[in-house]
């Protein structure tokens, strides 16, 4: 029945590429797909193949697969992935031998893929079980993981629907790493003894970021020397709410970065600021060669006037909250919060909307007072306001949120030793 539902999930998905852009991408990604791995990795052996689900989970991994490559430079590492927007943009990463996209789980795909690439280890992240590949690793006597598991008392493992990520848990896995120890409790609770509570790699993800030697001279000369309120990985409502701040800090700077960059959300936050708002890619020529210094020069000073810049480029973000002093961080309004990491670990106090509850970290810092809910403009007045007019208090939730990251790193170290035995 499992299969049968994915071979009917492959054909409804080749209809809609007809007229859909992105699935158009997710079909014809996999044509000869078996056949160009085959190709790639052909006379190759000891190949550790890591798999995530798109741009989140791979950002879960990297630091994994990383530290496999600066501890094992030899070994080979394949990595797939699922959706399109994750591959598109990490189909060329440097870091690993191979990038491919994910064949879809039939019975016919995992047995011709396990058989081609011959994996001694397999490695998956977060939520990413797909059965057929699990049976046929389980059947080869492939050492698999699954890393970064979060569940909880309500967790879908638990339903009457969850037998077979419980049977999975149990008897596939050589170790189930996860972040918690609520986690462990939950999983032992249904029988699952490989257990072991490795924390969260993303913390050196963002660590190692934020360490970096990193300008960037657009957000730098339209800032002119002020920290920046951000929004980052924004919807719709995230938006609004940040743009109804605009008129009463009129000599503040917004930094806007959407989760989606359609036409519509990005002209409305351009709107909503007439005359005082920038698009990114709209000064990018400003700084190329070839440009008159006079030229370059009125159209910077123009950029330093605008209250609102709009960030309209994607894999900036984690790097661009560097420049703020407060961050918005997208997803509350859609019950998928987006990393909160990427801000605290600059020192600096975050907002989300009320459905934040999948974020652990975003309620750990709710609990050590350096993060707030917001669900109207009321909130998010007195969210912002509380820190624009007090700057010990700023002070104070920077250094939660600073303290917070750096106390929870380590976990790439303890994943990697346990992969690699």
């Amino acid at each position: 029945m499992y299969t049968l539902l994915i071979c009917i999930a492959s054909l409804v998905l080749r209809v809609i590429a007809l007229w859909n852009d992105k699935i158009r991408l997710f079909v014809d990604g996999r044509k000869n797909l078996l056949s160009r791995i085959e190709t790639a990795v052909k006379g190759h052996d000891d190949i550790i193949w890591f798999h995530v689900a798109s741009m989140g989970e791979f950002e879960e991994a990297r630091p994994v697969m990383e530290e496999v490559r600066r501890r094992y430079p030899q070994k080979k590492i394949l990595l797939t992935i699922f959706s399109p927007s994750g591959y598109s943009h990490r189909k060329n990463w440097k870091t690993v031998d191979w990038v491919f996209y994910l064949p879809l789980d039939t019975w016919f795909n995992a047995r011709k893929f396990i058989r081609i690439v011959r994996p001694s280890k397999a490695v998956f992240t977060i939520g990413e079980f797909w059965f057929n590949y699990l049976g046929q690793l389980k059947r080869h006597h492939v050492d698999t993981y699954i890393m970064s598991l979060l569940a909880s008392k309500d967790s879908p493992y638990l339903k009457w629907y969850g037998w077979p990520y419980r049977r999975a848990l149990r008897s596939v896995y050589k170790c189930v790493m996860v972040k918690n120890h609520e986690t462990k409790d939950v999983l032992e609770g249904f029988g699952c003894r490989n257990v072991e509570v490795t924390g969260d790699a993303r913390f050196d993800r963002v660590m190692k970021i934020a360490a970096e030697d990193w300008h960037d001279k657009i957000v730098e000369t339209w800032a002119d020397g002020k920290k920046v309120a951000i929004a980052g990985s924004t919807g719709s409502k995230d938006d609004e709410l940040f743009i109804s701040l605009l008129k009463d800090y009129p000599e503040d700077k917004f930094m806007f970065v959407p989760h989606e960059l359609d036409e519509g959300p990005v002209r409305h936050i351009l709107d909503s600021a007439p005359g005082k708002s920038i698009l990114y890619t709209d000064v990018e020529y400003v700084f190329s060669s070839g440009i008159p210094d006079n030229a370059r020069s009125g159209v910077m000073e123009t950029m330093k006037q605008a209250q609102v810049l709009v960030v309209n480029k994607i894999g900036m973000l984690s790097r661009l909250y560097r420049y703020g002093w407060c961050a918005l961080i997208g997803g509350g309004f859609e019950n998928l919060p987006h990393s909160v990491m990427e801000a605290a670990v600059y020192g600096i106090p975050v907002a989300m909307g009320p459905q934040y509850h999948k974020n652990k970290q975003f309620v750990d810092l709710m609990r050590l007072g350096a993060a707030d809910s917001v669900s109207n403009e009321k909130d998010i007045h007195d969210w912002f306001g509380k820190y624009h007019g007090d700057a010990a208090l700023l002070e104070q939730a920077g250094r939660i949120t600073e303290e917070y990251c750096r106390d929870n790193a380590g976990a790439t170290g303890r994943i990697t030793d346990i992969i690699l035995g």
